[in-house]
């Protein structure tokens, strides 16, 4: 009642027992003021007015529709007790006054009861609103907490991801040839994910080729528990190969170690699905467990993979382009030995020309969804190589003369590669399967060497 909008009440309310009370005695005061004052007429029911009716009157409008009709109904059995008693003046009882008396009393009591029930109703709803509004000004000041400090995270913060990654790629590319990535930079791999992460308690875990997971952590942060196999939410991350988490409703209400010991459980998986390691956060702060920062985790994560099962030949290239062209180069040599799939590498030398500029542009618009692209660094005698996964030699037939049909549009009719002063080279990787013989395609044939692109 100290707060303004409960304050709904058409009087103050009483007790069950004392509304029964005040009911009687309100009515036999009643009575006894109407002996008092006309001994002839106790029930006042000559008078120019029956005030007697006030009594149920009050009672009704105080406490409801009982109350108002027991008033009612003693003031019509004192009136027949007169009567028996020996009262001329009640020996014709006037009906109007015995139903007014009844009906004043219901009446009142039941629009007094229709209004109570309708004010709580409103008091119900405003207790409901008042609730929400208090939740809401919860999460609003939960809101301005959490912003102030990510405010204060990233004005700290003067590396971005892209500079993260790169740094990673430095360390990697430092190590000595055959050291195990994963264990040197465990540490290095850590601080990234935390930095985006927030995390204060986690762990970073060896996952073995076999689908084994190493209870030994190679990297941790904060004390955590020591790691059980059993734990169902790891179980699920390691058969899927996906990021995992408890419910948020779970963590608000307690229950998350009964299914887990952990928050969020993130594998390290490259794009071939293959898991390097995993991360399993024990400890986050509440505002850093959302969609947006652990789906930032699981693409830095899968990134990571990537870096660290990369080939450590075409890792120490300066170039980024030439590392994806000798990676994916590699991986069409592998699927021509190994499932017989096919794939042709095209060389094109723009000798020296008035056009040489509007060729190489030519031939860099002219790359289709899956081809690849490798300009030499040879500014004198420029080479531009072509990959064409899963296409056979029919297949770069048909890339050669929609290759024509927009040299022929840009020069005119009548012009051809050779004309213009271009060299093509050919190299079946379906057909040679070679590995000496695609390095002396790339080296002797096209003038590359192995800075350029790694084999």
């Amino acid at each position: 009642m100290d707060s303004a909008h409960k304050d709904f009440t058409l009087a103050p309310r009483a007790s069950s027992h004392v509304s029964w009370l005040e009911t009687l005695i309100l009515t036999g005061l009643g009575l006894g003021l109407g002996y008092w004052l006309s001994p002839h007429d106790p029930m006042l029911v000559h008078n120019t007015f029956p005030w007697l009716v006030l009594a149920p009157l009050l009672l009704g409008m105080r406490y409801g529709f009982m109350h108002g009709l027991i008033s009612a109904v003693l003031l019509v059995l004192v009136l027949f007790a007169y009567r028996a008693s020996g009262y001329v003046v009640y020996q014709d009882i006037p009906d109007s006054f015995i139903v007014g008396v009844l009906i004043t009393g219901m009446l009142v009591g039941e629009f007094r009861d229709i209004w109570e029930r309708r004010l709580e109703r409103l008091d119900m709803a405003n207790d409901y609103r008042q609730l929400r509004l208090d939740a809401f000004t919860r999460t609003h000041y939960m809101l301005r907490i959490s912003h102030d400090r990510l405010e204060q995270r990233v004005a700290g913060n003067d590396r971005s991801l892209r500079s993260s990654l790169l740094g990673l790629r430095s360390q990697l590319r430092a190590l000595p040839r055959g050291d195990d990535a994963l264990a040197a930079l465990a540490e290095s791999i850590m601080n990234l994910l935390a930095q985006y992460g927030s995390f204060h308690v986690a762990g970073l875990y060896r996952v073995a080729p076999s689908g084994q997971l190493e209870l030994q952590p190679l990297n941790s942060l904060g004390a955590g528990k020591p790691m059980r196999a059993d734990d169902l939410l790891v179980k699920l991350c390691l058969e899927r190969g996906e990021l995992l988490s408890v419910r948020e409703d779970l963590l608000e209400r307690g229950e998350s170690r009964e299914h887990s010991q952990y928050q969020a459980c993130i594998p390290l998986v490259d794009t071939e699905g293959r898991i390097l390691a995993l991360l399993a956060v024990e400890q986050m702060p509440f505002f850093s467990f959302n969609d947006r920062t652990l789906s930032l985790l699981a693409i830095l994560a899968g990134h990571i993979a990537d870096l660290l099962l990369s080939d450590p030949q075409a890792l120490q290239l300066e170039d980024s382009d030439a590392q994806v062209f000798s990676q994916n180069l590699k991986r069409c040599l592998h699927d021509a030995q190994q499932h017989g799939l096919d794939a042709y590498l095209l060389g094109f030398t723009v000798g020296p020309s008035a056009h040489r500029e509007e060729l190489l542009n030519l031939l860099e618009s002219s790359q289709r969804g899956l081809d690849l692209q490798l300009k030499s660094v040879d500014q004198s005698n420029p080479c531009v190589l072509v990959l064409l996964p899963l296409t056979s030699a029919e297949g770069s037939k048909g890339y050669l003369q929609r290759l024509h049909s927009m040299l022929t549009e840009r020069f005119g009719l009548g012009q051809t590669l050779e004309s213009l002063g271009v060299r093509t080279h050919h190299y079946d990787i379906g057909v040679g399967r070679e590995r000496e013989a695609l390095r002396h395609f790339l080296f002797n044939e096209c003038g590359f060497d192995d800075k350029q692109v790694a084999v």
